[in-house]
């Protein structure tokens, strides 16, 4: 995917971003849902587009209902787009997060991403029975940078999901992703 090349002018809303607040994928800023991230070994990933070069200090996700098995675990990481609207080479691999309880599970790091990228916000379980998480309503996300299929209906899809044993992040993204097209699991940047 071509950079995008700021113009003297562009107000664009995505430009702005406030120190100190989480930002995820493309949101419209409706009110928050939940969705169920049960299933272990599945890799997600969401679009995550940085119109000006900034700096993260957080990852982050929002348990809503507990993983109920053995060992409930789930790591959160960054990929690059591979040019193609599709994850590509790992940029992060954040470590992972007990989701054993409620509430907001984060993880410290400090990572500037460039201007004009599309970058994918990742997320695995590991035997997470039972995991509901803070997500974004299908009707609440503002784009969908994946395009419709060629029925033209149903859901659009808003990103990807891979079968992956759960572990280190893969250095590349897995081939043969399904479209994601449930709400969209907040898993969030925040600005330094």
């Amino acid at each position: 995917m071509a950079d995008f090349i700021p113009s003297q002018g562009d107000f664009s809303f995505l430009r702005f971003k406030k120190s100190g607040r989480y930002y995820g994928s493309f949101f419209t800023g409706g009110a928050q849902t939940t969705q169920s991230i049960a299933t272990a070994n599945s890799l997600r990933a969401f679009p995550f587009f940085v119109p000006r070069l900034a700096k993260f200090d957080r990852i982050a996700m929002r348990v809503t209902a507990a993983g109920t098995g053995t060992t409930p675990k789930s790591r959160l990481g960054i990929y690059d787009d591979n040019g193609g609207i599709y994850p590509g080479k790992l940029v992060l691999d954040a470590g992972e997060v007990s989701v054993s309880a409620t509430g907001i599970k984060e993880l410290v790091i400090d990572l500037a991403l460039k201007t004009g990228k599309l970058y994918w916000l990742v997320q695995i379980g590991q035997d997470t029975t039972s995991l509901t998480v803070g997500a974004i309503a299908v009707t609440d996300v503002l784009a969908t940078i994946l395009g419709w299929d060629s029925s033209l209906s149903g859901t659009p899809p808003l990103g990807y999901a891979v079968n992956q044993a759960y572990g280190a992040l893969p250095a590349t993204y897995p081939a043969g992703a399904a479209d994601w097209n449930l709400p969209v699991p907040f898993i969030a940047l925040r600005k330094a």
